[in-house]
């Protein structure tokens, strides 16, 4: 079985309470709609057929988090399973035979196979780092699927992608052209305030307690009708704090985050690495006061946020190698031989993976010192 965001969007308690032989939709408010089968994914609304009954039925998009395909192409799926392994070329190449052989009309057992396997280039372009590449795929989403809930992905992923480019021309041209796509097919409220949100995070003009004004404005618009929204603003009030090293401020606003963590992959990877800073920052300060046992105890709960970002949001390359690097430094701070070994492990890793990130050099520099 294959999904939408390498598995991770979901959580592991509920892939492992009701087994499916069918389709699922995992739902913004936390809720699921289960043995269905997928018909088409529109800009508006997902279309499904419940397993009992003939009747097709509808969600709208803006509802939906996830979708867990139970069954797949054959191309797709073993795609899936390349990205499984991090073999990113093989994925891309069986998405591509898939698109050659199907071109805009997907086979009659999966109608909405072409949409999703264009926006999977995008995913895996975005996993393996080749931001570029990310851009490419997402424009040919926007003009090969225009009419699909995945446009909409495209354009949130294009505008990350151009972010961590640093194209800010670019960046700023995509984030109005997706006001512009929102306003112009009249989509619901949740995709006004993710466009909303993109205006803020991405205008560079604004700093410090006005940026957080302006994202608390997001914060009350979205309230509990979209707490995706909400909580992706919630982080970046939290890491907005960070900078201004006000550390009980930022806490708080990722724990609230993580105590209701209706978000999707992105957000609660954010959270888990800013929450992982506050303890490190809180455990720097307590080792140069003195407190060896109460600083190892900090960076040891430190490593488990930031593992917790390794080994689960694994895909969400914006914080995977700040998370790595940071993991790594609590473990050095631990001092012993094994928590060495751990630390130059993830350092190799980060290396290898990541060889242009800034944390992939911080890493260079530590793995040269402890050697």
């Amino acid at each position: 079985m294959r999904n939408l965001s390498l598995l991770s969007l979901i959580p592991l308690s509920l892939l492992l309470a009701s087994p499916s032989l069918a389709d699922r939709i995992f739902k913004t408010d936390g809720s699921t709609l289960d043995d269905v089968t997928i018909v088409s994914e529109g800009l508006d609304e997902v279309e499904y057929k419940p397993s009992k009954g003939r009747k097709k039925k509808t969600i709208g998009s803006h509802e939906v988090l996830s979708i867990v395909f139970e069954k797949m192409p054959p191309q797709i799926d073993s795609a899936e399973v390349a990205v499984d392994n991090e073999l990113y070329l093989d994925a891309v190449n069986d998405l591509e035979e898939f698109l050659d052989r199907f071109s805009k009309k997907g086979p009659r057992t999966y109608p909405w196979a072409v949409p999703y396997a264009l926006y999977r280039l995008v995913e895996v372009y975005q996993v393996a780092g080749e931001y570029p590449l990310v851009v490419t795929a997402a424009d040919r989403v926007l003009a090969e699927a225009p009419s699909s809930r995945y446009a909409i992905l495209a354009h949130l992923t294009k505008i990350e992608a151009l972010h961590l480019m640093g194209d800010d021309a670019a960046l700023k041209s995509s984030v109005a052209a997706f006001s512009t796509f929102v306003k112009d097919h009249s989509l619901p409220a949740r995709w006004r305030l993710e466009a909303e949100l993109r205006g803020v995070l991405f205008d560079s003009s604004l700093k410090g307690s006005k940026r957080r004004d302006k994202l608390n404005d997001v914060v009350s618009a979205a309230g509990k009708t979209s707490p995706i929204v909400k909580n992706r603003a919630m982080v970046a009030i939290g890491e907005s704090f960070l900078k201004e090293r006000k550390v009980g401020d930022a806490e708080r606003m990722f724990n609230k985050v993580l105590g209701d963590p209706k978000a999707d992959n992105f957000t609660l990877a954010g959270a888990h690495t800013g929450l992982g800073d506050c303890l490190y920052q809180k455990a720097e300060k307590v080792q140069s006061e003195g407190d060896d046992d109460e600083a190892a105890a900090g960076f040891k709960t430190a490593s488990l946020e930031y593992m917790r970002v390794v080994v689960v949001y694994g895909d969400q390359v914006q914080y995977v190698p700040k998370a790595m690097f940071y993991a790594g430094r609590c473990f050095q701070e631990l001092g012993d031989s094994e928590n060495e070994r751990r630390a130059q492990k993830l350092y190799g890793k980060l290396v290898r993976t990541y060889p242009s990130s800034k944390a992939a050099k911080e890493a260079k520099s530590f793995r040269r010192r402890a050697q």
